[in-house]
């Protein structure tokens, strides 16, 4: 973090001090953090008449918070995706992915800003957000993330329980320059016909732990869509035999209408659980893990008479972005963002060869047939941070190769390669 110009917090912040706090001290407690980023994606299909496509952008984020005046504090941050003219966005681009920056050549975003209240045992935010919950999230995978127009509250009643509630009112997905009354279903191929003018989403939640054991309890109300109780519990053991730590991972979701059923008769289930074991020996460390999940079959059809197999499971912040919080979801697939009923399993491991070098590959099968054809995925991260001089530098390769391709009608071999370069500060 780095202190704020004299001549930028100065002016945002004087009418403000008061009781002795003299401006030099104000500036001290303020800050402003950001990144660098630069961004190559490139999506090859195999076996299909689909062009091959690809998109470049540099850009990044600033973001100013100023010190706290009787607890109350403000932030803004602004993000920039630029792609150089290194896009085709002219003509068919039918080589472009927009889903990187859209079709712009330029994105300029006023993502947050915000006023905040904090003690030490509440937390208000007012204003334009970033949200960090399972199934509402940044979704933080390209340049820009979600954000969200809503007024949140946390409560730390005990120094390992938090209490969350959130209102949602509008929503700005990655590639938007402004917040709409929408969510990513709007843009889904299943629910187009959607109205521009959600009433939003209310949420509440409670995490805690103890003794080893992780449990949090979610409910969201989407707004004449759907309901949804969200619950985890994960448990990792003490040290045993001075290097492993087996873990158990458990996750169950229900969904159920909610008013205008815009979304149709939802009636939804989601399950399952992980497996896994941490070690370290010296200055290696790693993991390996077993997931499974399933979406029990249950037809449901929607308003534009379209029938899904899944009950209708709607996730509205992550659904096109494989972001959900599912333990089998993969970067560019899933069970929720397939809308399939059906099993799936990932298995894989974590690997810190350096401490500074982070290896992981998982294998994942997404059994969906007959109403999709089945689909398994490889998938390969690879993440370096240098450090020392070159602290808050990383440069990170996503690679996933989908066999029975879901972008194209499922014929011929998906390869989706994804390239990142960042500097934070």
């Amino acid at each position: 973090m780095k202190k704020i110009p004299l001549f930028i917090a100065g002016l945002m912040v004087l009418p403000a001090i008061s009781h002795g706090q003299t401006i030099q001290q104000f500036l001290e407690k303020s800050t402003v953090t950001g990144n660098i980023r630069s961004y190559y994606y490139n999506q090859m299909f195999a076996g299909d008449a689909v062009e091959n496509r690809y998109a470049f952008s540099l850009g990044g984020m600033i973001k100013v918070q100023t010190a706290p005046l009787y607890g109350v504090s403000a932030g803004v941050a602004f993000y920039t995706a630029n792609d150089l003219g290194a896009n085709e966005t002219s003509g068919d681009q039918k080589r472009l992915d927009p889903l990187l920056m859209g079709t712009r050549t330029s994105l300029n975003v006023l993502g947050q800003a915000y006023l905040q209240y904090q003690n030490p045992w509440l937390k208000v935010d007012v204003g334009n957000l970033l949200l960090n919950t399972p199934w509402m999230g940044p979704a933080d995978a390209f340049m820009i993330p979600n954000t969200y127009q809503a007024v949140t509250a946390t409560l730390h009643p005990l120094p390992d329980l938090s209490i969350i509630a959130i209102r949602e009112f509008r929503y700005k997905n990655r590639i938007q320059a402004d917040y709409h009354r929408q969510t990513l279903l709007n843009y889904n191929a299943h629910y187009s016909y959607l109205p521009d003018n959600s009433d939003g989403t209310l949420a509440f939640g409670i995490k805690g732990q103890k003794l080893g054991i992780k449990a949090a309890a979610w409910f969201y109300r989407f707004y004449d869509l759907t309901n949804m109780f969200y619950g985890t519990v994960d448990y990792t053991t003490p040290v045993l035999f001075q290097h492993f730590q087996p873990f158990a991972d458990f996750q169950y979701a229900r969904e159920w209408a909610d008013g205008g059923q815009l979304a149709g008769p939802v009636n939804a289930t989601v399950f399952g659980g992980m497996l896994g074991l941490k070690a370290q020996f010296g200055g290696m460390r790693g993991s390996i893990f077993a997931a499974y999940n399933h979406i029990p079959q249950r037809a449901t059809t929607l308003p534009n008479s379209q029938t899904l197999m899944n009950g209708g499971f709607i996730s509205p912040f992550s659904q096109q972005y494989s972001a959900d919080p599912l333990y089998t979801s993969i970067m560019n697939y899933g069970l929720v963002s397939a809308s399939a009923s059906g099993h799936a399993w990932k298995a894989g491991f974590v690997f810190f060869p350096l401490p500074n070098l982070r290896f992981k590959y998982s294998y994942s099968w997404y059994h969906t047939a007959p109403f999709y054809p089945n689909v398994d995925a490889n998938y390969i991260d690879v993440t370096y941070t240098p450090g020392g001089f070159w602290k808050g530098l990383s440069l990170r390769n996503l690679l996933a190769i989908d066999h029975s391709n879901p972008f194209a009608n499922y014929h011929g071999t998906f390869v989706d390669d994804r390239l990142m370069l960042q500097y934070s500060f």
